[in-house]
């Protein structure tokens, strides 16, 4: 018996709702804590597989006011654009690159959260791995590691970012530690204090996180352009989902 095309789509939303919460379920074993990024996978795998059983509760949908089901659907539409606006703006920034020419003066490793033994996540280590790469290009450059401690960590991430380079041949007197931020928005603003804030800085996270770290570095007034790594693939969709939500709120919210 064939299936029409709307069977296959109720198909299609319940699998993607189950996978949505096999997401959380994964991911949430790899990270230290649940936060927005790992719960996001299930809350829209859940909305799926609700939706995908429609035809249920059909008949008590259109008993709601038609008004109401007229603002909702324009609403969801509305969200939804400027879901797509937002995520491309994120995923663009993630792509631009400043030309290798220019020479910086620090390096700024934004910190990402540490594990509960005190190592680095597989998001933070990415980018501790790519600014030992520059710094070996840049061997005049400080590193300023970012980062303070949050509720399930064992000690402030900067702490354990110096540690990594150290131990990974980095020189501990090029290291400067900011060990008070606890977002994007401090890991700047405390950072300004301990550099001289005319000088060139290249700033170094992960692909996702490129534009909007762009948008508080130049809010801080700092001379910085960013380079974004890969993320985990484990991660990737939980960190963009995420990320979403954070754009939104750095930018009405986050202001010197």
């Amino acid at each position: 018996m064939k299936m029409n095309g709307k069977k296959v789509w109720r198909v299609i939303l319940f699998v993607i709702g189950i996978l949505g919460m096999l997401d959380t379920v994964i991911v949430s074993a790899f990270v230290n804590g649940m936060d927005l990024g790992v719960i996001l996978p299930s809350v829209i795998g859940v909305a799926c597989i609700a939706w995908s059983f429609k035809p249920l509760y059909e008949k008590y949908l259109h008993r709601i006011n038609p008004t109401l089901r007229r603002i909702t659907y324009w609403g969801f539409l509305l969200f939804l654009f400027f879901f797509i606006i937002v995520e491309g703006c994120i995923i663009l920034g993630g792509t631009f690159i400043k030309h290798a020419d220019v020479k910086p003066d620090y390096i700024l490793v934004l910190g990402t959260g540490i594990n509960v033994d005190g190592s680095p996540t597989l998001t933070l280590e990415k980018r501790l791995q790519w600014g030992i790469d520059y710094a070996k290009q840049h061997p005049d450059a400080y590193i300023v590691v970012s980062g303070g401690q949050g509720k399930n960590e064992p000690m402030p991430e900067a702490h354990a970012m110096a540690k990594y380079l150290v131990d990974r041949g980095i020189n501990s007197e090029r290291i400067i530690i900011e060990d008070k931020s606890t977002s994007t928005m401090e890991n700047f603003k405390y950072t300004k204090e301990l550099i001289d804030v005319d000088r060139k800085i290249a700033f170094v996270t992960n692909d996702f996180h490129v534009f909007r770290s762009t948008m508080l570095a130049r809010r801080n007034g700092l001379n910085a352009y960013g380079y974004g790594t890969s993320t985990p693939g484990m991660v990737l969709i939980n960190c963009y989902l995420r990320e979403f939500f954070a754009m939104v709120k750095s930018f009405l919210f986050d202001h010197p």
